[in-house]
């Protein structure tokens, strides 16, 4: 039986409808979710919504099962199949919400510029007991104990400062530990990377992730792949567009 996951944020509300008790305890095992009367001493000023208030504020959420994740299709000539960098890389848990640690292995694709962007990087990095991974010729960067979204941020000021380029750096994280993600950023209440399942779409990627600032009246989206940007004027455009391993969901919070 599914139930609905509540994280409660103060002055905000974001709901993760889409993943069953199953798929939370299988890919977020080190997700403890606080009981309403926790929450209520947390933020006693903010009224508690009931499930049923809940369930009419997101009735036409379905509720997908993350059985069956998104194949990595960017595997290029001469990389490995899978997310391990060498015969000592140790298999660990990964939760997307946590924080990366010893052995964690990422697949990653670095672009550089935004028009006719160059892939200057891709391969299969282990963070080491120092919590570093090795980046080729940017050098090395520390991501151990940082969130994927933070990580993401170090490697590209990396590559921007080891390689001294002048353009736009963009870094997709396509899987850690073969669990394939996807970035969303932006006009959100946190970014975040979520595990990427078959028929996933922007809409139910963006739910998960939170949703948009509270009392954002921003509605444009950037799908990012491979260093393209392609700009969505509604969420509804968007979802013509299945994300993939790696994809940036960036929510404009200008336009």
């Amino acid at each position: 039986m599914s139930q609905t996951s509540i994280f409660w944020i103060p002055g905000a509300l974001a709901l993760s409808a889409l993943v069953s008790c199953a798929t939370v305890k299988k890919y977020t095992p080190d997700v403890s979710l606080p009981s309403l009367e926790s929450l209520k001493k947390i933020t006693p000023d903010i009224p508690m919504p009931s499930f049923s208030a809940l369930k009419k504020i997101t009735p036409d959420i379905p509720m997908p099962s993350f059985s069956t994740l998104k194949k990595i299709t960017h595997i290029l000539p001469g990389m490995p199949g899978t997310d391990k960098a060498s015969v000592e890389d140790p298999q660990v848990p990964f939760n997307a919400r946590g924080t990366l640690g010893y052995g964690h292995t990422l697949r990653l694709h670095v672009y550089e510029g935004a028009r006719s962007p160059k892939r200057i990087f891709n391969g299969v990095v282990m963070v080491d007991e120092k919590g570093i991974v090795q980046l080729g010729k940017a050098g090395s960067a520390r991501i151990g104990g940082t969130s994927l979204a933070q990580s993401a941020e170090t490697i590209a000021a990396t590559f921007r400062i080891g390689l001294a380029l002048g353009r736009t750096v963009t870094v997709h994280i396509l899987s850690v530990e073969n669990t394939p993600v996807v970035s969303i950023r932006g006009d959100v209440m946190s970014d975040q990377f979520i595990p990427a399942w078959e028929d996933m779409t922007l809409e139910q990627a963006v739910r998960v992730a939170g949703g948009r600032k509270v009392g954002s009246t921003r509605h444009g989206i950037y799908l990012i792949r491979e260093g393209v940007r392609r700009y969505f004027s509604t969420i509804d455009q968007a979802n013509e567009e299945e994300p993939e391993p790696g994809d940036i969901i960036e929510l404009s919070p200008d336009i």
